[in-house]
């Protein structure tokens, strides 16, 4: 009888390709394959035992024991397989350097099980320009993949169509968009205008000139209130054209873990570091503060915490150093 084992992966188009080249090699090898899409609230406190790992760590709240954890660090351009023990200590068995994504990886990866699986090379460039926030260079596939995981990136069902999608673009080499995928991506269109009407009718908070995008069914704004779905499916994609366009913008968005903030820094005459030196200490210890390219993510690392007022107050703190050091 053939063994089975379970993945558990992330969410996005990096990861779900990673997992369905990862399953094809896997069920090659005699496996039967189960997979996993944990939503980011479901990882707080789940165990991954006897099992494979795309994308989700320890850092997310999971616990891995007797598991095995592919991940990728893109500021870094670095691949890493981790191994679990039966205590959850880990030890990495391979890195991979120079690195362009997760998928390119796991086809590392399971070339050292002595098993090919290739992926299309427009896909992963596509996967890499969704990476590195280089939409001007999605191929048009490319481009459908992008807008319909936005109008879905809280869904968890949506996964299964993306997965599905993976596993037959693989096998068959035919990037053919299924009708599903095409019909949410169209959605898009109508989410943007969306955000250009909440830019344009100032539905945002103005802190000395600072627009504070904020998608929040806490935020008292019928606009936001009435749209929030919508809104919330691109409110990263309104950030950054508010922030190409002033050159420095915050976004405060609801979420499954409470609310989160993210700063977008374009202005050269503000710098990262003062951003973050102007949260307080004993503030910032409570939180968890990220870079990734031209932004600074920040969570509260106790989600009951994370409250838009707290957000809005953070905010605040940062805008008005801003302002001081001008």
């Amino acid at each position: 009888m053939p063994s089975s084992t379970t993945i558990y992966s992330d969410w996005g188009w990096d990861e779900v390709f990673s997992s369905a080249v990862l399953a094809i090699a896997l069920s090659r090898k005699g496996y039967k394959v189960f997979i996993e899409f944990p939503t980011p609230l479901e990882r707080r406190g789940l165990v991954i035992s006897r099992s494979y790992s795309v994308g989700i760590t320890h850092r997310d709240g999971a616990t891995l024991i007797n598991s095995l954890a592919l991940e990728y660090i893109n500021d870094r351009k670095l691949g890493l397989v981790i191994k679990y023990n039966g205590e959850g200590k880990s030890e990495i068995l391979m890195r991979f350097a120079n690195a362009s994504s997760l998928t390119e990886v796991t086809m590392e990866y399971v070339s050292t099980m002595n098993e090919r699986v290739d992926v299309p090379q427009q896909i992963l460039n596509d996967i890499v320009a969704m990476n590195n926030m280089r939409l001007d260079k999605l191929s048009r596939v490319g481009r459908i993949m992008y807008r319909a995981l936005k109008m879905n990136y809280s869904n968890k069902e949506f996964r299964n169509l993306m997965y599905s999608f993976a596993i037959s673009v693989i096998t068959t080499k035919s990037l053919k968009i299924p009708d599903s995928l095409a019909r949410e991506a169209s959605k898009y269109d109508i989410a943007m205008d969306l955000g250009n009407k909440l830019i344009k009718n100032r539905h945002y908070i103005d802190l000395n000139g600072v627009k504070v995008i904020t998608v929040s069914s806490k935020f008292n704004d019928d606009f936001i209130k009435k749209n929030i779905t919508l809104l919330k499916s691109v409110a990263y994609d309104i950030l950054v054209k508010t922030c190409r366009s002033d050159g420095f913008a915050i976004l405060i968005q609801e979420t499954e873990l409470g609310h989160t903030m993210r700063v977008c820094l374009l202005r050269r005459d503000v710098s990262f570091i003062n951003v973050i030196k102007s949260i307080p200490p004993e503030l910032s210890q409570r939180l968890l503060i990220t870079l990734r390219g031209n932004h600074i993510i920040i969570k509260f690392k106790n989600p009951s915490e994370s409250s838009l007022d707290a957000m809005l107050d953070i905010a605040t703190k940062i805008v008005s150093a801003v302002a001081t050091r001008k």
